[in-house]
């Protein structure tokens, strides 16, 4: 048996880490939310609940389409509607199907994590060795603080420190390699040329009421692929909420643009950017700034084991799984997989 650290505690960690535990392997699950989910996140204000992240899921390999149904069949997923979610595209009731979570994204992931010995709220500050084994050093995430956690974290949070045979890092790119730097470690030149190209688009959401009846589709949604609003999803129509509730997606281009711009201006802005699209005004509660929203180099979808000296260190998530919420999950499978057979031929 050996003891394992996997950061990030969404789809791609949890299930990674259900995996490993199945393998025989001691497992802990660290993240810096307070609460499981990741980019399928979820938040109620004033009784109205909202998918922050992820709106829907589809299933296109057979593999994911095995673990679609059986979420169906345990009662935390269905199906939404069927075909294109974009503005032009004609109703399609034979279309592929958009799948979500029930009620929200995130039970999905709350689901798959039952059972993993989870340490939420806590930012990693950096990866080292330290002899034989791999060092996490945490920092305590201030539960009422309002600004987002950075990477590596400052030297004046609360810390811990666990220990491990092996790591398995779910962050964004950009984070992992952060830790790892931190930590006075490197990658194999090879994964460190790998992880190098990666990128991300950002993307800004704003949570908002809206005044009056909506003019969206009958599902509840509209995507417009090239807009400076990309999605909207009424999650009252959608079955999420029991009042109506907004999600508002920015594209990628306004997000850049605007991603470090005064919250409340942002609000305001895409609100009223949203309104041609809702056929109504709205009013904005919230402001979610999503930095790596959407992966957008290609990194390829083989499974990334490499060494830290004697310390396996696997890398996992949509950026090495073609994005998408499959992705990420099959990635976090993969990368379990390749793990638990490289600890194997290093134990044996």
């Amino acid at each position: 048996m050996a003891e394992v650290i996997v950061i990030g505690a969404g789809i791609a960690g949890s299930l990674a880490a259900h995996a490993l535990q199945d393998a025989g392997h001691a497992v802990v699950v660290v993240d810096k939310g307070f609460a499981v989910g990741g980019r399928m996140a979820a938040r109620s204000v004033d009784g109205r609940r909202f998918d922050v992240g992820a709106q829907f899921l589809t299933a296109k390999s057979p593999r994911f389409q095995h673990l679609a149904a059986r979420w169906a069949d345990e009662g935390v997923l269905r199906t939404w509607f069927h075909g294109s979610p974009d503005r032009e595209a004609p109703r399609d009731p034979d279309g592929h199907p958009r799948l979500r979570g029930t009620p929200t994204m995130r039970r999905i992931v709350e689901h798959v994590a039952v059972g993993l010995d989870l340490r939420l709220g806590q930012i990693v500050g950096s990866i080292a060795r330290d002899e034989q084994r791999a060092t996490v050093r945490l920092a305590a995430r201030p539960s009422n603080g309002s600004a987002p956690p950075v990477w590596p974290a400052p030297d004046t949070a609360p810390r811990s420190t666990l220990h491990a045979d092996a790591v398995l890092s779910t962050m964004p790119i950009p984070q992992t390699r952060a830790v790892l730097a931190a930590g006075g470690v490197s990658l194999s030149r090879t994964a460190e040329e790998r992880l190098a190209t990666a990128s991300y688009d950002p993307c800004l959401t704003v949570l908002a009421v809206p005044k009056g009846p909506t003019s969206l589709p009958a599902r509840g949604a509209v995507r417009v692929p090239d807009g400076d609003v990309t999605w909207i999803t009424d999650h009252q129509v959608a079955g999420t909420s029991a009042l109506p509730a907004l999600t508002i997606h920015a594209g990628a281009e306004y997000s850049r643009s605007r991603f470090e711009a005064d919250a409340e201006l942002v609000r305001a802005e895409l609100a009223e950017l949203a309104a041609p699209l809702l056929g109504t005004s709205a009013q904005p509660l919230h402001l979610h700034r999503w930095r790596y929203a959407t992966p957008t180099a290609a990194l390829g979808t083989e499974p990334l084991v490499d060494r830290l000296g004697d310390t396996l260190f696997a890398v996992a998530g949509d950026a090495l799984g073609g994005g998408r919420v499959e992705g990420a999950a099959l990635s976090g499978l993969e990368a379990a997989e390749a793990l638990i057979a490289a600890l194997a031929d290093h134990r044996g």
